[in-house]
Parts: C-alpha cells; sequence; structure tokens
C-alpha cells in the first residue's frame, strides 16, 4: 500500500507512469485548447466550428494527434482533409510546449512515498522525450522520475507493448515487477501486452465503468485519493459510503446496521478486498467476545441464508459459499450472476474475504433461497452482520443499550426526518403520501384523472450509476390504465441503486392507492377487487389481478412453462431501456407492500422481456381501476365476505 492511495503486488518494484491524463491534467488543458484551435483554423477552412464536447475529446484522446485530429473534426460533421489535420497538428503540437498542465491529485503524494519505498519511477508516453522532460521540469516533478521513455526512441507506440518493455528494461526490472498506471484502454492494451500489472486510473482518456471492464485493467481507480473507512458502535443511520458500487456500499451498510455501527467509507478503487480487509480492520478491534463461533440466519424477502463464522489462524479469509445439498441453490451459479450494477457476485466475495482475514474469520454461507440474487446477497450480509455481533462483547451492549454510546435511542434528528411512510393528506379523490427513509424520498400525488389533469408522471433523481428511466414510461402506463394522474418524484443522490428506486417508488404508489381506496371505501364503497381478465377472443398472455379482500401478497404463477423458467427469465434479464427484470419485480413486491393488499399474476410465456413487462404494469393498471370502481353494497365495510356475516 502506498501513501494509502494505491495498492500494488508484494514484489512490485517499479511504478511505470503514463503521462497524460495520469500525472497531469492534459485532458483538461487540451480541451481548452481544442476549443480554441478550432475557432482559429475551422472558419478559415469554410465551416463554422461548433464547440466539441468533453466526451468527444476524452475518446480521442490517447491517439496520436494527427489521428486525435481526425476523430474530432470526424465527431464535428467537418472532413478532417490532412491540410487541415496538418495545421491543427502542428498548432496543437507549439501550444503543448508552452502550456502547464496541473498535476492531479495524489500524484505528488505518491511519487514521494514510493521512492521512500525504494520503488524505480519511470515515464512511459507517447510524447517525444524532450516534451515530456519540460512537462516534468515545469511542474517540479522531473527529479523524481529516473528515466523516460517516448514515442521519439524507434519503438512502436501503444498499444504495442515495446514502450513498457522499454521502461521495464530501463529501470533493470522484469515487466512482472512493474506496476504500469494508465488512463487509457489503448496504454492498458500495451501494458499488459508487456506483462505488467495494470492500474487504471479514470482521470483522463477512459472512464471507470471501462476500465474496470477492461480485461487488460488489474485494478480500477476513480481518482488516487486516500481509501479509509472507519466503523464504529453508534447511530446506524449516521453514515457516508461513497465507492465505486453502490450495491457494494449497500452491504457494507448491511453490516454496519447488524452491528449497530456507525460508517464512513471514502474508497475510489474497485480492490474489493482491500476495502474489506479495511473494514475488517475496524471490526476486528470490536470482536472482543469468548465465544469461538457465531452462527446466524440471515433473510430479506425472498433470500435466505445461514452463516457461520470460525475464529482462526490458519483459515482466515477463507469465505465458503455451499448450496444445501442435492437440489439447493447451485453456489457456483450464484457468485456468476449479474447483481445490481456488478456483473458477477465475486466482488462481494473478495469483500467478505478481505473482512474476515481482517477479523482472524473463517465465512461459510449456506444458501437457503436464491430467486431474486440481490435478496440472497443482502441476506448473506444481514447474518454476517449479525453473527460478527456474536462475537462482540462491546457490540452486543451496545445493542442491549449498556453500551454507554452517547445519543443513541435518543436523537431527535430521527423523529424529525420522519423516516417510514406518512399520509400527508387523503380525500376520496386525491391523496399525498411520502416515503422517507436514511437515502431517499419519495413523494406521490396521486389522484383520480379528469380532464383537466390526466396522466402519472414519474420523475428520477439518481446517482449516475443508477439508470431506472425506462420506469419512466411503465409507470405512465400504469396510471393511464388505473385511470390515475399526478406525480411521483423520487430522489437519492448521495446513495441508491436501482432495485432501491423502482421498489421505493412501487411502495409509496401503493401506498398512495390503498390511502385512497380506504377513503372511497368509506364514502361510498368500491369493488375491493378487481383483474385484467376481458371478454376479449384471445385473452392478453399476461394477466393480473389485485384485492383488498385478502392479506399482503405477491403469486407469480407460470402458466404453460415452469417456476424455474418463470424465475430464469425474471433474473438477470434488460429491457431495451435498461431496467433491469429483477428490478421490476421489486417494484411488485414493493407496491404489494405499500398498498397491502394481494396481486397475482397469472403469466404465459412471453419471449420479450418488454412486452411482458408492459402487459404487466398495463394490467396491473386496469386491475386497480376495477378495485376502485364505486360498489354501494359495500359502503364503509372491510373488505371480504366476512363483513357482512356480523
Amino acid at each position: 500500500m502506498i501513501s494509502a492511495r494505491i495498492r500494488v503486488p508484494d514484489d512490485t518494484g517499479a511504478l511505470l507512469w503514463d503521462l497524460d491524463g495520469v500525472v497531469l491534467d492534459t485532458l483538461t488543458m487540451e480541451y481548452d485548447l481544442v476549443q480554441e484551435l478550432l475557432t482559429r483554423y475551422v472558419p478559415a477552412a469554410g465551416g463554422r466550428a461548433a464547440p466539441v464536447s468533453r466526451e468527444v475529446v476524452r475518446r480521442a484522446f490517447p491517439h496520436p494527434i494527427p489521428e486525435f485530429w481526425r476523430l474530432v473534426l470526424t465527431a464535428l460533421g467537418t472532413e478532417p482533409a490532412d491540410a487541415l489535420v496538418a495545421e491543427l497538428t502542428a498548432a496543437l503540437e507549439h501550444e503543448r510546449t508552452i502550456g502547464s498542465p496541473d498535476v492531479l491529485d495524489g500524484v505528488r503524494e505518491l511519487l514521494a512515498d514510493a521512492s521512500s519505498a525504494g520503488l524505480a519511477l519511470a515515464v512511459v508516453s507517447n510524447n517525444p522525450v524532450a516534451h515530456v522532460e519540460e512537462l516534468l521540469e515545469r511542474a517540479g516533478l522531473r527529479g523524481s522520475i529516473e528515466t523516460v521513455v517516448g514515442n521519439d526512441q524507434g519503438l512502436p507506440g501503444k498499444p504495442a507493448p515495446d514502450m513498457y518493455l522499454a521502461g521495464a528494461d530501463a529501470v533493470g526490472l522484469p515487466p512482472q515487477r512493474c506496476v504500469a498506471l494508465e488512463d487509457s484502454l489503448l496504454g492498458a492494451q500495451a501494458a499488459r501486452a508487456a506483462g505488467c500489472f495494470v492500474i487504471g486510473v479514470a482521470t483522463g482518456a477512459a472512464t471507470f465503468p471501462e476500465l474496470e471492464a477492461a480485461e487488460t485493467v488489474d485494478v480500477a481507480y476513480r481518482r488516487f485519493t486516500p481509501c479509509a473507512a472507519a466503523l464504529a458502535p453508534g447511530d446506524v443511520t449516521r453514515k457516508r459510503l461513497d465507492t465505486p458500487n453502490e450495491f457494494v456500499s449497500h452491504m457494507l451498510e448491511h453490516i454496519a446496521w447488524r452491528t449497530g455501527a456507525t460508517i464512513t467509507v471514502d474508497w475510489s478503487s474497485d480492490d474489493w478486498d482491500w476495502l474489506g480487509h479495511t473494514v475488517g480492520e475496524q471490526l476486528a478491534t470490536l470482536l472482543d467476545g469468548e465465544a469461538s463461533l457465531s452462527r446466524a440466519l440471515g433473510l430479506i424477502d425472498d433470500g435466505s441464508c445461514e452463516v457461520t463464522l470460525e475464529r482462526t489462524v490458519q483459515d482466515a479469509g477463507v469465505v465458503v459459499l455451499t448450496g444445501g445439498g442435492p437440489g439447493g441453490v447451485d453456489a457456483e451459479r450464484f457468485v456468476g450472476m449479474r447483481v445490481e450494477q456488478l456483473t458477477t457476485g465475486l466482488p462481494l466475495v473478495q469483500l467478505l474475504e478481505g473482512l474476515t482475514r481482517a477479523c482472524g474469520l473463517r465465512l461459510t454461507v449456506a444458501l437457503a433461497s436464491l430467486e431474486d440474487p440481490h435478496h440472497t446477497w443482502e441476506a448473506t450480509y444481514r447474518a454476517v452482520g449479525i453473527a460478527l455481533r456474536g462475537l462482540s462483547r462491546t457490540l452486543t451492549a451496545h445493542a442491549d443499550g449498556a453500551g454507554g454510546t452517547a445519543g443513541v435511542g435518543t436523537d431527535d434528528r430521527r423523529a424529525a426526518s420522519g423516516y417510514g411512510l406518512r399520509v400527508e393528506h387523503a380525500g376520496a379523490d386525491a391523496v399525498r403520501v411520502v416515503r422517507t427513509t436514511a437515502e431517499s424520498v419519495c413523494v406521490a400525488n396521486v389522484a383520480l384523472a379528469h380532464a383537466e389533469r390526466t396522466g402519472l408522471a414519474l420523475t428520477l433523481a439518481t446517482s449516475e450509476s443508477v439508470h431506472c428511466e425506462g420506469l419512466v414510461d411503465l409507470v405512465a402506463r400504469l396510471g393511464a390504465a388505473a385511470g390515475l394522474s399526478g406525480s411521483i418524484d423520487f430522489s437519492a443522490l448521495e446513495l441508491s441503486s436501482s432495485h432501491v428506486v423502482t421498489e421505493d417508488v412501487g411502495m409509496t404508489l401503493g401506498a398512495a392507492v390503498k390511502e385512497l381506496a380506504t377513503r372511497r371505501m368509506h364514502a361510498f364503497g368500491i369493488e375491493g377487487a378487481g383483474s385484467s381478465v376481458t371478454n376479449a377472443p384471445v385473452p392478453e398472455p399476461i394477466r393480473v389481478g389485485v384485492s383488498f379482500e385478502g392479506r399482503k401478497f405477491l403469486q407469480l404463477v407460470p402458466l404453460g412453462w415452469t417456476r424455474e423458467q418463470l424465475r430464469d427469465q425474471l433474473i438477470g434479464g434488460t429491457l431495451t431501456s435498461g431496467l433491469f427484470t429483477e428490478d421490476l419485480d421489486d417494484f411488485l413486491d414493493g407496491f404489494v407492500g405499500g398498498m397491502g393488499a394481494s396481486v397475482v399474476v397469472h403469466w404465459e410465456p412471453v419471449a420479450d422481456v418488454d412486452a411482458a413487462w408492459g402487459l404487466i404494469f398495463t394490467g396491473l393498471g386496469t386491475a386497480l381501476a376495477a378495485l376502485l370502481a364505486p360498489n354501494h353494497a359495500k359502503r364503509a365495510l372491510i373488505a371480504g365476505v366476512k363483513a357482512t356475516l356480523a
């Protein structure tokens, strides 16, 4: 670990730095220069230069300057004529020689600490050596770099491996003992081909998701800021988790929630093992109980498991997932499944490995139920948190109220925030319901549609990594079929995940419909149940029923195919809009919970997932319209046959 900013393999002997976008913020300088040069040269060629986006410059950034200009001009719809490209190339090369880009955050600290640790330092750049040395000199970094490899030394440029091979040779080490720091996929390809360990940093040509997904990148960083985590017994609503993946953050929330801890995490990389180890170091100081073993059952919705934590030295950090015997959960398949923004569950295993290694624990997870992978993962992390508390006198005393932690249980901030569902207005034709959590707020203003107010509009304010925009159209379909108008506004900018968005929206809408139905029932009576079944010659392949006359329940019934086949379509599918099918299942779960009603979906095979979910949302809306329809025979009665038998 260097300067608490990056972690490198134990046998690392040298850091080989790319220059542009890694050491120096030349991307920002380049962006400004491009605007200026286009204004200066493109109109002279017979066109009018429009401002070019930063994204265009970013994507062209890793290429040699002539190719860079061809890509930029093409993106602007301007013919990249050779003469124009040559003029722009010469101008940009000149401007680069006199420019002074800023040193990116964390680089000075990393160079100083790496040098103190005895690591060799070199720059490997697609720029001429003299230009690189001049830029380093202006930045006050030339004395920190032992050698420079440039594109004017007769070597093929990146993505060929030759420049990194030359860099390794210059510091007298095999490439396998060198770590390359790159911002571009082309540079990462060159370093990997040379045999280096590759760190990608999203401060230049490539975005973090691009680097994270690249097979040529071993570890991706958003930036070189210090990585830190702090966890201590306290108010569980006092938390801040900033990691590159919000589902990972969500799993750490479960650990903090079940151990009864406040938690702060500032993490810039996808080195999940290191993150787990850092959180585990905090927990290890709290595991002061006498027990050598702790077991717990974890569950949430349709996911459940049982975990065992054992104190150990030899097997610390070993994490074993089992499926509970023949016919049980396939543990390997489970880990390989997509979960929220993670393409597989492997990062969640790595997080547990780092955590248990720091705590001196061996973890066994017996997976009992798998319908939706994120529920089973949530159940796993909840159970781990419970089992950790079982190994700690301090955490147990804190939970019992004997730990003496100030403010816990007496914090007026919680009451003032109004956590949970609250009805702010309710009438027979319009309601306002608000759901507030520690991370999100969802407000539903729902009314029966009239000529002057039609349509149910959903707005979403989420973090950049969450893409639920497709839910807007589906909610509009539901509202149109149900005869509802109004708005639903969801906001969670600091911490969110796609299933939280869909579930919270569903729950808040369900609660609003519940209030609307209850008020109408007492005012003049309603049907209390409805469905999308019609007398059409050919019924829709998916039909939905909803009822107030039963307990809270969601049932998805496969007709003409097996439950396993239906589950496979529910998990891992992606709509054209980018919505995950398992998150839409969570919308239904949330809606049923908020409304406190029974919903059944009779589901015949529909290969097109967009069509299937369109039918479900439209069918649910149609069923709600029937449920809300007046029936004066039921006025002021509790829904159900038993209400008439008193």
